[in-house]
């Protein structure tokens, strides 16, 4: 029997469903992701409102050994709004009955169609189309809510809404990072304990995906490195931070936080390449100029500690931050006060009220 094909419907052969599941194509009762799942004697369906959805639902059949290669496709993704069928097939017929889309296989006479159950008569206009372009330009993002994203029509205000399960890459991203950013390590602080530890695990994982799904992006290994720093994995987090550097080189944010795991290592001479580095690309900015002076004087280059922040507070000269940097480093050149061996002697000695002030000279937001 046909079967309705509603918004994005993945269709399923139930010979190929016979081959792959234990239990045959009864089985799809057991892979049907939702309520807007059924099937016939030769087809089975899932419909979904969100293309992002139907396609991860298309990925687990392909774990259960269905293929969707266009050669001998076990299953195929039909977009009701324009009708393509992807990949093409020559086993699936598409016909419009009562304005409705019906799919059935090649060679089936049947006339009885399969459809989800509906109080009152079919309204083919209750679902609108639109495609990511006409979205982009004539609406504008509300919220979201559980499984719901809703849009605001630019000029009519009226409002859309669209369903779906699956997050967006940039999504789980977010997500993932405001826990990290939440429990950011302060450079010179300790590692979180074990019970805010925890809290990143998932974010951390989360990340790890994200990172190997996508190779080229340097927001992941960015947001891995924060993470391992804070949870005092102090290798991982340079290993990844060194790796975002190298995707994005000039990002002066990665260079920052790469600088603050070497401070933490003791690892002062390459400390002072990365934050010279940063102040390569960005010669004039204050912070990177008061980061290379802290790096400087750890690694006792006292000279070039002095001339760096002396620079640095000429370009600002009322910078708190790099005001306290000069005076250490003024006292340390004068003997008053001893050669710092970490940064958190260095913190510990500082004659700020605020020991944690070496935190704004590291950190600044990320911006994804």
């Amino acid at each position: 029997m046909p079967i309705q094909i509603q918004c994005t419907s993945v269709v399923i052969r139930n010979d190929a469903l016979e081959r792959v599941m234990s239990d045959g194509a009864s089985a799809f009762e057991e892979l049907a992701p939702n309520v807007m799942s059924y099937a016939d004697e030769m087809l089975s369906q899932a419909s979904f409102m969100s293309p992002v959805d139907a396609e991860r639902f298309a990925k687990s059949l392909e774990l259960h050994g269905l293929s969707r290669h266009a050669e001998q496709a076990d299953f195929v993704i039909v977009d009701s709004h324009d009708r393509s069928v992807h990949p093409p097939c020559d086993w699936l017929v598409l016909f419009e009955y009562e304005q409705r889309l019906i799919a059935t296989m090649e060679g089936n006479d049947s006339r009885t169609v399969i459809a989800p159950q509906r109080n009152g008569a079919y309204d083919p206009d209750s679902i609108k189309h639109y495609t990511a372009e006409e979205i982009a330009e004539q609406f504008e993002f509300v919220e979201r809510k559980g499984d719901i994203d809703t849009y605001r029509h630019k000029e009519t205000g009226q409002c859309v809404y669209h369903a779906r399960s699956t997050e967006t890459a940039d999504e789980i991203f977010r997500r993932a990072f405001d826990v990290v950013w939440q429990y950011r390590r302060e450079p010179g602080r300790p590692a979180l304990d074990s019970d805010d530890a925890e809290k990143l695990t998932q974010s951390i994982s989360d990340l790890q995906s994200l990172s190997a799904k996508y190779p080229d992006s340097a927001k992941a290994p960015l947001a891995l490195g924060m993470a391992w720093f804070a949870v005092g994995k102090i290798d991982q987090a340079r290993k990844q931070l060194q790796r975002s550097a190298e995707i994005d080189p000039e990002d002066t944010i990665v260079l920052k936080e790469l600088g603050s795991v070497c401070l933490e290592q003791q690892d002062f001479p390459a400390a002072v390449k990365v934050a010279q580095r940063a102040v390569a690309i960005c010669p004039d900015d204050s912070d990177l100029l008061g980061n290379l002076a802290v790096s400087q004087l750890l690694a006792v280059q006292t000279i070039d500690a002095t001339g760096t922040i002396r620079y640095a507070l000429k370009l600002s000269p009322e910078d708190p931050v790099n005001q306290s940097i000069a005076r250490i480093i003024d006292q340390v050149v004068a003997g008053k006060r001893p050669q710092p061996a970490t940064l958190q002697e260095m913190m510990q000695r500082s004659p700020q009220k605020k020991p944690s002030f070496f935190a704004r000279l590291f950190n600044r937001i990320v911006s994804v």
